[in-house]
Order: C-alpha cells, then sequence, then structure tokens
C-alpha cells in the first residue's frame, strides 16, 4: 500500500517544481533595464547618435612671431654718434614719428658741399646774366655765351643732387649740424630696439636699430613631423592655447604650409594668421596648435557626456521606449571634445542619455 501512494507522488512534485522555476527565471531578468517616472524624466537631458564623418586632432608646437607684412626694420643710413633716443620698448608710435638722433659726419660732409654748391650756383648765376648782356653788345661771341650756360647748368645739377641726397637721408638743407634723424615707417609697437644714447653705429651695420610691428594680427609658426605632412592641408581650422592665457583657445586657419624640410629636426613649418585685435598675443610666447582633421570615413558619434565607466568598461543609457532605458556596453573609437565615435554597441538613431546617466544607471533621483 506504501508504494502504491508513492508512486503518484513524484510527478506531482516535479511538475509543481517546474512551475516555479518558470514564475522567477532568474537568467532571464534584465538587470540592464531601468523604468523611470514622469518625474524622473525632467531630470535628463537625451540625444541621438548620428553617423558623421571621424575627426582626429593634430597637436603641434610653435610659437607666436610678428606678422611680416605688417612689419617694419629700421636700420641707419649713415654712421655716427647717437645723440638722442625718444622711443623705449613697447612704444606705440605713428607713421613718420622721430625715434631717435645720429650725429653723423656723412651728413654734416653732405651739408657743407651743399651749402659751396649753392654759392657755386649764385656765382655761376650772375656769370650767366653778365655774359648774356656782353652777348646783346655783342662783346661775347655765342660760344662763350654757351659755355657759361654750361657752367651755371652743371652748378644746378650738383645742388640738386645734393639736394636729393639730403633728402634721402632725411636731413634738412636748411641745417648744418650734421644731425640724422631716424623716423617711425610705420603705425604700430616698437617691438626691437638695439640703440642707446652715446653708442657709436657704423653705417656698414647690417643689424637694424628698431623694429616697429602692427600686432593687430601676428603669425603661429608650427612644426608638422614629416609623418603628419600628409594630414596637413591648406585653410584646416586649428585652435592655439598658450601658457599665459590657460584655458583661453584662440581659432584661426593655416594660411601656409611650407615646401623645404628643416633638415636638423625633420619638421616642415605652417603658419597661420591670427586677429590679435584684443593685444593679448605676443611674439616669442610658446603655442599648442590643435588641427582639426577630417576623414572620409564615417562613425557613430555621440556626447562625451553619455559615457560611463564601470569595472573596467564603457557604457550608455539607450531609450527603449518613453520610460524605459537599457544599460548597454560600447567600444570607443577616438575622443574628439565634447563628440566620441563609438566602434561598436550603438546604431545610428538610436536615442540615449546625455545628463544624468549615472542617476539613470542607478535609477537613483
Amino acid at each position: 500500500m506504501k508504494t502504491i501512494y508513492l508512486i503518484p507522488l513524484i510527478p506531482v512534485f516535479l511538475l509543481s517544481c517546474s512551475e516555479k522555476a518558470e514564475v522567477v527565471p532568474a537568467a532571464k531578468q534584465n538587470t540592464n533595464s531601468v523604468s523611470l517616472s514622469e518625474e524622473q524624466l525632467k531630470n535628463i537631458s537625451l540625444d541621438t547618435a548620428r553617423l558623421v564623418a571621424e575627426e582626429e586632432d593634430l597637436s603641434l608646437t610653435g610659437k607666436i612671431s610678428f606678422d611680416e607684412s605688417k612689419v617694419g626694420k629700421v636700420f641707419p643710413l649713415v654712421g655716427g654718434n647717437v645723440i638722442k633716443v625718444t622711443v623705449a620698448l613697447g612704444d606705440y608710435v605713428h607713421k613718420g614719428q622721430l625715434l631717435a638722433i645720429i650725429r653723423s659726419t656723412e651728413i654734416s660732409d653732405l651739408q657743407s658741399q651743399y651749402s659751396v654748391a649753392q654759392n657755386n650756383e649764385a656765382i655761376a648765376k650772375k656769370n650767366l646774366d653778365i655774359a648774356e648782356e656782353l652777348f646783346k653788345t655783342n662783346v661775347n661771341s655765342e660760344t662763350q655765351l654757351l659755355s657759361v650756360r654750361n657752367e651755371y647748368s652743371r652748378s644746378q645739377s650738383e645742388v640738386n643732387r645734393l639736394q636729393q641726397a639730403l633728402s634721402v637721408y632725411g636731413s634738412n638743407t636748411q641745417n648744418s649740424d650734421g644731425m640724422y634723424n631716424v623716423y617711425s615707417p610705420m603705425e604700430g609697437y616698437v617691438v626691437e630696439k638695439n640703440v642707446n644714447e652715446e653708442m657709436e653705429i657704423r653705417s656698414d651695420n647690417g643689424t637694424n636699430i628698431f623694429t616697429v610691428s602692427a600686432l593687430n594680427t601676428v603669425w603661429v609658426l608650427a612644426d608638422v613631423y614629416e609623418s603628419d605632412i600628409a594630414k596637413i592641408t591648406l585653410g584646416d581650422e586649428v585652435e592655439v592655447s598658450t601658457l599665459a592665457y590657460e584655458g583661453k583657445i584662440f581659432k584661426g586657419t593655416i594660411g601656409q604650409v611650407g615646401n623645404l624640410l628643416d633638415p636638423e629636426t625633420k619638421t616642415l613649418k605652417v603658419r597661420i594668421v591670427m586677429d590679435n585685435t584684443d593685444g593679448l598675443l605676443k611674439p616669442e610666447m610658446f603655442a599648442v596648435v590643435k588641427v582639426h582633421i577630417g576623414h572620409p570615413t564615417k562613425s557613430i558619434s555621440i556626447p562625451s557626456s553619455s559615457v560611463l565607466f564601470d569595472n573596467n568598461k564603457f557604457f550608455v543609457m539607450v531609450r527603449k521606449d518613453k520610460t524605459n532605458f537599457e544599460k548597454r556596453e560600447v567600444v570607443l573609437g577616438p575622443v574628439l571634445g565634447k563628440n566620441t565615435y563609438i566602434k561598436r554597441g550603438i546604431e545610428q538613431g538610436e536615442i540615449l542619455v546625455t545628463e544624468g546617466s549615472l542617476l539613470v544607471e542607478s535609477n537613483n533621483f
């Protein structure tokens, strides 16, 4: 009788266990899904995964330099002793403003020659007047008159020559002090000054004594390694940062790509023209240049703020419907500022959380 009762109980017990396993199947529970209330949804921001052309940043080093098209270098045309310097380094000057005065024996000699030439011209003019009167009374011949006229013409030419020479040196023909005035060739800042009072200057010295530059635009000269030359093209947009202004970004474009490599560094120079209306960028400042490079390859791009890092893996919170979200693992590509490229895990058009991802993940508002 005991055997008769035990046999029918075995399948009943197994059936009961089977039914309980199907009611709560632990393997089928989706622990990556989160459901939010309408109130919680107000605390998050969403964006869409987009298929875009890949970009990358190429980092270069360089320095701020003068805009050579707006630089005037001042060389003395004569030698002599510097009597006075009227400007200091960094001063703003106007075109034609006096920068320095040099006492020059060359100028003094020209002024003396000019004075003598003026006297000779005056004498030649008187001789010509007398010769013309004598010719009218037939005392002098025509040949004699022409000879006197030629002498007067030569004296005039000598005066004109010396006037032009003194004009080139900027010296006044009325003076005889031997002073040579140095004037600014343009409006701008005195960015170089290689002269002081009482200094002796030689006319054959090839060093400029002043450099004046308009700093409303400057150049950034950056070095490109040989392996990166193919990535650089004329007109590429760049961002420039300096040690002096931490966190401040200056924008520009590549205006010129060099043709010759530096034989020692194996780098190519690129030139970036920068607007400097505010005067913040100073020549010789160190600069870091980021070049934005575009590629024909397209990849999924999402905001960098969407990415979560957990247990050495990267995740995003993807919206399944209006209130449900899924924590999904992704494989990252390059990170470009506020955007991150995704290699795997997200499809174009999927909507994901950009702000509040951690709150969604923990469902803890």
